[in-house]
């Protein structure tokens, strides 16, 4: 059976194989298996490996593997496997946390998901503070233009991405219903 689990796991590294594998290995030889699996998954497509890595705890392989990965590669993968990494790396490795918010909310532009823009604002807003934790401003602002170069017709975005842009927060603008509030509430008032 190891042997059946081994082979599967060699040939699809995913987070279910490596728990198939994981049973079947004797609980002394655990940590030898762990590294094999490691090291073999290496060659696996980006999409499996950011799952199995954070659910594995291999951080710095996946520190490694997403800073060399291109950003249409990063763009390709399911928001599923990469907001849990960009959460996860924030604070250890801003940098790449950045990385991959910036991948998220530009996906949701390219796949022109208007109902989702303000999902891809929140993204910037959270690749602006990953980029200026790490002193890579020059990203940030190669960022920007390269939003207001090729999406500046969304216009629906681009307003609350341009407030961001000037330092403004998304996130402290008041939600639609809070300012409904304000607005009744007004009208009320004697």
């Amino acid at each position: 059976m190891l042997e059946d689990a081994w082979a599967a796991f060699r040939e699809d590294p995913n987070t279910f194989s490596y728990g198939d594998l994981m049973r079947f290995v004797p609980k002394a030889e655990r940590v030898a298996w762990h590294a094999k699996a490691m090291d073999t998954a290496e060659r696996a497509d980006l999409e499996s490996l950011v799952e199995l890595w954070l659910e594995t705890r291999e951080v710095e392989r996946l520190v490694r593997r997403l800073r060399t990965a291109t950003d249409p590669e990063i763009e390709e993968l399911s928001h599923f496997r990469t907001e849990p990494a960009a959460r996860r790396l924030a604070k250890s490795h801003p940098d790449v946390a950045a990385k991959v918010s910036r991948a998220l909310g530009t996906r949701i532009l390219k796949a022109k998901k208007s109902k989702y823009y303000e999902t891809a604002l929140s993204h910037f807003e959270n690749a602006k503070r990953r980029y200026e934790r790490s002193d890579l401003n020059r990203e940030w602002a190669a960022l920007v233009a390269e939003v207001r170069q090729a999406h500046h017709r969304k216009a629906g975005f681009m307003a609350g991405f341009e407030r961001l842009a000037a330092g403004q927060s998304p996130s402290d603008a008041p939600s639609f219903l809070d300012r409904a509030r304000h607005r009744w509430s007004a009208r009320t008032e004697p």
